[in-house]
């Protein structure tokens, strides 16, 4: 099977940084990312996300001690889209999802 020349560049590409990564380690992706959020964030924003994710570690532990599936709530609570991308914060909450 013969690639084509703009693959194969991009092949080459994704190999040069990749090699790249392995050999910068941790400063191949900035480094410490929570230091990086911290500095874009104002502190009123960092407390609100410190809340989401406590809020949504509250509601992990309930669902999982009640026994219940992400598939269960998601059927239990009507939500359209799946739930696993909420409680991985993928999505916004939206008015229209929590009601």
């Amino acid at each position: 099977m013969k690639m084509s020349k703009e693959y194969a560049e991009a092949i080459a590409q994704a190999k040069a940084n990749y090699q790249d990564a392995l050999e910068r380690g941790e400063a191949a992706n900035g480094g410490d990312v929570l230091a990086y959020m911290d500095s874009i964030l104002t502190p009123q924003e960092i407390a609100e996300s410190n809340l989401r994710v406590a809020l949504i570690g509250e509601l992990i532990k309930a669902r999982e001690e009640k026994g219940i599936s992400q598939k269960k709530l998601k059927e239990l609570s009507g939500v359209r889209q799946p739930s696993s991308r909420a409680w991985n914060g993928d999505i916004p909450a939206r008015r229209s999802t929590r009601c």
